[in-house]
């Protein structure tokens, strides 16, 4: 029995209600008292329920075989771990920008005495509380500085990431191509022991030649030979995989197109115009603090001159006022300009490698396509020659060693044929990763 299963909305006695079911007849009176005792606050909550149940099944059905893997191979990469704990500087950082002082307060206390010299018992405490002040603008350009910084840094993580992703492809990729190879050459072994077989068989009843046992029997060994260096390639793939994600390689991927994807969107890119961004409020923020911090301060000071006179205590301000220096912010400033053009260029750069990567990785695919049509077609041929030339041998028409040849043959193009469709398909792979998609 067959259901459809699918979620709709009805209309119902003026409210609404969802229907969950497949394709069945359901009971009138059944229904209606589900309608008696479901409320419509308890139909909300389990229209939701369903709905977000609904989302999550067509997600895990849409999630890719080689997400996990590509995730845990990012967890595992140094640099993308870096990257990441250095979102808590860059926090910090706009935490600081937003402060309300832009340093640490300050305070001095002083004291003088004659007990050394002269002695006529002269005291003088000093003790001042002083705090910096932000210039005008320097505040809201550190802050933009801080703010394109973190924007800037998970540029940066995307585009090592999607480094990451480039080594799990190539890694999956090779796993798969060693599969299909090891699986041709489990075949190959297969037909060919059973040659050998037949071969004997017909050795014991006297109708074939002990040289054509040899020769059945030797291809058995040349199978099997192949057939151990396929499961060596194999093992290696696998063991490269691990390293790399710490995980087995899935059965099976398949690369899910998007039409939306571009190569505007790509990560590297992003992470230039962010970086041109950063360079910008860099260079605004030296331009703002052209100078040194003012200070302000407050102090209080306590003086006696002699023993004879009283204390004498005074209050204070101190307001400390820098002034622009053009000999130390032209370096500066022109170093921030130099930033800028520079990030500007490694745009323009990006941008045509980008492109040019994209171009690249189209046109491989469609070379991979056509090469794979053509190399399909030639098994075919060879599959042909292969089954004509068994009956041949069978009737003995052809020699032992014609069927060899052909069965060789045939196993090249297999080879061929398998490496040439595992190369379109990583061609496609190449082709998203070039336009800046994850796994």
């Amino acid at each position: 029995m067959t259901h459809i299963w699918g979620i709709g909305w009805s209309i119902r006695n003026n409210f609404w209600a969802l229907r969950v079911g497949g394709a069945g007849r359901v009971d009138a009176n059944q229904s209606a008292e589900q309608e008696r005792w479901m409320t419509p606050p308890l139909r909300i909550a389990t229209a939701v329920a369903l709905l977000l149940l609904f989302g999550l099944v067509l997600n895990t059905a849409h999630a890719s075989p080689l997400t996990s893997a590509f995730e845990a191979a990012c967890a595992l990469n140094p640099e993308v771990e870096t990257l990441t704990a250095r979102r808590a500087e860059l926090d910090a950082r706009k935490g600081a920008a937003d402060a309300l002082l832009p340093g640490g307060p300050w305070a001095t206390v002083t004291h003088r005495t004659d007990a050394l010299t002269r002695n006529r018992d002269t005291r003088e405490y000093d003790a001042e509380f002083t705090v910096p002040v932000w210039l005008r603008g320097e505040r809201s350009a550190a802050l933009a500085a801080a703010l394109t910084g973190a924007e800037r840094l998970e540029a940066e993580i995307s585009s090592r990431r999607l480094d990451v992703a480039r080594r799990v492809r190539d890694a999956y990729w090779m796993v798969a191509e060693a599969r299909e190879k090891l699986a041709i050459a489990e075949r190959r072994r297969s037909t060919a022991s059973n040659l050998a077989q037949t071969i004997q068989a017909q050795t014991r009843s006297a109708q074939a030649e002990l040289v054509d046992t040899r020769m059945a029997t030797a291809d058995v060994r040349d199978a099997e030979a192949a057939l151990a260096g396929r499961k060596s390639e194999l093992d290696q793939a696998r063991i490269a995989f691990r390293v790399l994600s710490g995980r087995d390689p899935p059965v099976a991927f398949t690369e899910q197109t998007s039409v939306q994807a571009t190569p505007d969107n790509h990560p590297r890119l992003l992470l230039r115009r962010k970086a041109i961004e950063k360079a910008e409020a860099d260079r605004s923020l030296v331009y703002a603090a052209d100078r040194e911090r003012p200070e302000f301060g407050v102090f209080a000071t306590n003086s006696r001159d002699t023993s004879a006179e009283p204390n004498v205590t005074s209050l204070g301000v101190r307001v400390k006022i820098p002034f622009a220096y053009d000999a130390v912010n032209a370096p500066k400033r022109a170093a921030a300009s130099a930033e800028v053009v520079g990030a500007q260029s490694e745009l323009a750069q990006a941008e045509r490698e980008v492109s040019g990567e994209a171009a690249q990785a189209r046109a491989r695919l469609e070379g991979a396509r056509q090469q794979f049509a053509a190399l399909d077609a030639r098994y075919a041929d060879l599959a042909t020659v292969v089954e004509l030339s068994q009956k041949s041998q069978q009737a003995g028409q052809t020699p032992l060693t014609d069927l060899i040849r052909a069965r060789l043959q045939l196993y090249d193009a297999a080879t061929a044929r398998v490496v040439a469709r595992i190369a379109v398909e990583k061609a496609r792979s190449d082709y998203i990763q070039a336009l800046g998609l994850e796994p």
